[in-house]
């Protein structure tokens, strides 16, 4: 059973980390976070992110007939971003830290080695992000971002990239519910997100 999980899973995160084999993520500035298939983007720095939070969130992520939910916990201030994925049984499987214009990641054993790291903080910048020093660093790379108040719509080289739609309790609060599809790599999520006093 638990091997069967594990296959399950895996193939889940390789859809939601990228299926190629390179791990490594671009410095900041460089097009080198891949929000799809041979897609890079620009990145920005943590200070850009507009939410400067602390937030726990469960995540159900689908790909084709599959779903499986992760917990994730996400620090978010003016010098670091910070993120930790755990599965279903409380497993420890992504670790992602971008500060200092680099990002670091620990991938669990467990994972399939498909999986790049980069990939998933770029879903995270493109959901997060300030939307102005967004569209800066997506222009770079040759892809437009139209946000609105409670949804986002990326787009690269005329087609649609990731579709974000947010239902949240109060402005600039990261408090409610997310959807969002990543059309490049071919999966869905839903969000419930909250933020954790501190």
């Amino acid at each position: 059973m638990q091997s069967w999980c594990n296959c399950l899973i895996g193939g889940l995160f390789l859809a939601l980390g990228g299926c190629v084999s390179d791990r490594n993520a671009a410095a900041s500035g460089e097009a080198g976070v891949l929000i799809g298939p041979q897609l890079p983007i620009h990145t920005i720095a943590p200070a850009e992110f507009a939410f400067q939070r602390q937030v726990t969130q469960v995540l159900t992520l689908r790909f084709g007939q599959q779903s499986f939910n992760l917990e994730a916990q996400i620090v978010m201030s003016k010098h670091e971003f910070r993120a930790i994925l755990l599965d279903s049984l409380g497993r420890r499987a992504v670790t992602l830290v971008w500060r200092d214009g680099r990002l670091e990641s620990q991938l669990a054993d467990w994972l399939p080695p498909g999986i790049r790291a980069d990939a998933i903080f770029a879903d995270m910048m493109v959901l997060y992000g300030q939307p102005a020093a967004l569209q800066t660093a997506l222009a770079a790379s040759g892809c437009t971002l139209e946000a609105g108040k409670s949804s986002r719509l990326l787009q690269c080289g005329g087609k649609d990239v990731l579709r974000a739609e947010f239902d949240l309790k109060a402005p600039k609060r990261l408090n409610g519910s997310i959807h969002y599809a990543n059309l490049a790599w071919g999966y869905e999520v839903d969000i419930q997100s909250a933020e954790v006093a501190r």
